[in-house]
C-alpha cells in the first residue's frame, strides 16, 4: 500500500497558487524597495533636509561661506540678524526682502508652527501634514532659526524658504494614552480593511479561474471519459474562449468521426454475418439434398441405371456448388485476417482479360448469350495480385451467366485514361 497520498492536481489550484506566491514576492519586493528608498534619501547624506532646512546645521559663525546649494533648489535663502533684528547679511536669491523684522514677524514664519497650523490627518499614530500655498491665512515664506555669537556679538541667523515648496511628515514614537489607543484601533482598522480588499479581490480571482478554466476543463474530461466508455453520441460545451474554442471543435468533430465509423463497422458487422448466414442456408441445401440422393442409392431404391446416372449427376453437380460456397467462405475470411496480403505483379492487363473470357465463352454459349469484347488493341500494363483480379473476374461474368436470361447480349469492356483502367460489364 502506497504511504503517500498525493493531493489531486488541478490546473485551477494550480493557477491560484502561482498567483499567491506572485503576490508575496510582489509584497515583499515593494517592502523592500521602500525600506532601500527610506535608507538612502533620509537615512544617508543623499537627501538630508536637516542640512538644507535647518538653519542650526547650516548656518555658522562662518556664514559667508555657508553652501546653500540645495536650499537655493527650493527657491530658498540665508538672512543673518544682529541683536536688533536688522539684517546685515543675505546669500542666495531673496524673494521676500526685509531691512529688519519684529519679533511678531519671525513668530508668523516660524515653520513647525506654520506646519502645524494646517489641516492634519492622523493615521495610525502618523500626522501627514501638506501646505499648498493655498490657504490665504498662512504667510507665503517661512522661517528656521539659530543664534551664535562672533566677534562678541550675539547674531540671529535665518534659513527662508516659500512655504508652497515643502511639506512634512511627523511621527509620534512610543504615545501613550488615548493616542495609543487610537494608533491600535486605526491600526487594527487598517488591517482588517486590507484583508477585506485582498480576499475579495482573491476570491473574484478565484471565481474566474473556476468559470474559465477550471469548468471547461472539467467539461472536458468528463466528454472524454464518455468517448473512452464508447457514448461516440457525447458533444461537448465548454462556453470559453481562447483555444478552448478549438479545443470544443476538435472534440466534437472526432466525436462525430467515431460515431460515423462506429455505425460503418457495424453495418459491415451485420453484412459479414448475413454473408454467413446465407452461405450457410445454401450450403444447408445441397447438403439435404446430397444426403437423399446418397440415401436412396444406398438403399437400392433407385433399380433403373438411368436413374442412378441421373442422381449421381445431381451428386456432383451440388458438390460442385458447395465446393464454390465454402470457396467463397474461404475468401471472405481470409480477407478479414490480417495476415493477408497481396502480391501484384506487372501485367499486360487487355491479354489477361482476353484470357479469361476465352475461358467463359462455352458457359455463355450453353445459356444461349452473345458476349461481345471492346478491348483496345495497345497494351495497358498494370501491377496486380494475377489470381485475386482472375477471381474477380470470373466472379462478375458468372453473375452475368447466372442473373440474365437466355438471349441476353452482354458486352465486356476495357477502358484506360492513362491513370485509370476500368472492365465493365
Amino acid at each position: 500500500m502506497n504511504r503517500f497520498i498525493s493531493q489531486k492536481k488541478t490546473l485551477s489550484r494550480y493557477i491560484i497558487k502561482k498567483y499567491l506566491s506572485f503576490l508575496i514576492v510582489i509584497l515583499l519586493l515593494f517592502s523592500l524597495i521602500r525600506n532601500i528608498s527610506a535608507l538612502l534619501f533620509f537615512g544617508s547624506d543623499n537627501l538630508n533636509f536637516s542640512r538644507i532646512l535647518d538653519a542650526g546645521t547650516l548656518i555658522t559663525s562662518d556664514y559667508e561661506n555657508t553652501d546653500i546649494s540645495g536650499l537655493a533648489d527650493i527657491d530658498g535663502w540665508i538672512e543673518i540678524l544682529d541683536e536688533k533684528n536688522r539684517v546685515i547679511y543675505t546669500k542666495g536669491n531673496v524673494l521676500d526682502p526685509h531691512s529688519e523684522y519684529t519679533q511678531n514677524d519671525l513668530l508668523e514664519m516660524n515653520a513647525l508652527g506654520g506646519f502645524l497650523g494646517k489641516t492634519s490627518l492622523t493615521v495610525g499614530g502618523v500626522l501627514n501634514l501638506t501646505y499648498k500655498g493655498s490657504v490665504q491665512d498662512t504667510p507665503g515664506y517661512l522661517a528656521t532659526y539659530t543664534v551664535f555669537e562672533r566677534e562678541g556679538q550675539t547674531l540671529t541667523g535665518l534659513v527662508r524658504f516659500p512655504a508652497e515648496k515643502v511639506s512634512a511628515r511627523f511621527s509620534f514614537l512610543n504615545p501613550g494614552g488615548e493616542l495609543r489607543t487610537a494608533m491600535y484601533q486605526t491600526g487594527a482598522a487598517l488591517f482588517a480593511a486590507c484583508t477585506f480588499v485582498f480576499l475579495f479581490f482573491l476570491l473574484r480571482y478565484a471565481r474566474a479561474i473556476r468559470t474559465h478554466v477550471a469548468a471547461p476543463n472539467e467539461t472536458l474530461v468528463n466528454g472524454l471519459r464518455e468517448i473512452t466508455s464508447g457514448n461516440y453520441g457525447t458533444r461537448i460545451r465548454l462556453n470559453a474562449e481562447y483555444e478552448y474554442r478549438e479545443i470544443e471543435d476538435s472534440f466534437n468533430l472526432l466525436a462525430e468521426e467515431l460515431m460515423t465509423a462506429t455505425k460503418e463497422r457495424e453495418r459491415l458487422n451485420r453484412e459479414r454475418r448475413q454473408l454467413l448466414s446465407n452461405i450457410a442456408h445454401d450450403l444447408k441445401t445441397p447438403i439435404t439434398t446430397l444426403q437423399g440422393y446418397a440415401k436412396a442409392l444406398s438403399d437400392h431404391v433407385v433399380k433403373s441405371p438411368e436413374q442412378q446416372d441421373e442422381y449421381l449427376s445431381a451428386i456432383y453437380r451440388k458438390s460442385v456448388h458447395m465446393t464454390d460456397l465454402v470457396n467463397k467462405l474461404l475468401e471472405y475470411s481470409r480477407l478479414e485476417n490480417d495476415t493477408y496480403h497481396l502480391h501484384p505483379e506487372n501485367t499486360e492487363f487487355t491479354e489477361f482479360v482476353r484470357t479469361v473470357i476465352i475461358d467463359q465463352y462455352e458457359a455463355f454459349e450453353n445459356r444461349r448469350m452473345e458476349l461481345e469484347t471492346e478491348i483496345p488493341d495497345s497494351e495497358i500494363c498494370l501491377s496486380i495480385d494475377r489470381t485475386e483480379i482472375r477471381r474477380v473476374l470470373l466472379n462478375l461474368l458468372g453473375n452475368c451467366i447466372a442473373h440474365n436470361p437466355p438471349g441476353t447480349s452482354v458486352r465486356a469492356v476495357v477502358r484506360s485514361d492513362g491513370h485509370f483502367c476500368t472492365f465493365g460489364l
